[in-house]
């Protein structure tokens, strides 16, 4: 069982936002980024997904984030430059 001592654990996602030079990079946990890329692939397919408030962790603190897939210019799963 966790405790309040172990870190929480996160997978970045590098996020380059249309009409931006510099990608963001945001760490959700593993079922948000499950969920993130579910969603994206939806969005991709043509599904009429378009976007969803998603949980980060930054500095251990727990943000929400909302985000349009229409001003996602591309992505980069698990990487951190």
């Amino acid at each position: 069982m966790p405790t309040i001592l172990d870190p929480v654990m996160t997978m970045p996602v590098r996020i380059r936002f249309s009409g931006t030079t510099t990608a963001e990079t945001f760490h959700m946990i593993p079922r948000e980024c499950e969920r993130f890329h579910a969603d994206w692939k939806m969005f991709l397919a043509g599904s009429g997904v378009t976007g969803s408030s998603y949980a980060t962790e930054e500095a251990d603190q727990p943000q929400m984030i909302a985000i349009n897939f229409y001003a996602i210019a591309y992505i980069e799963p698990g990487k951190i430059y």
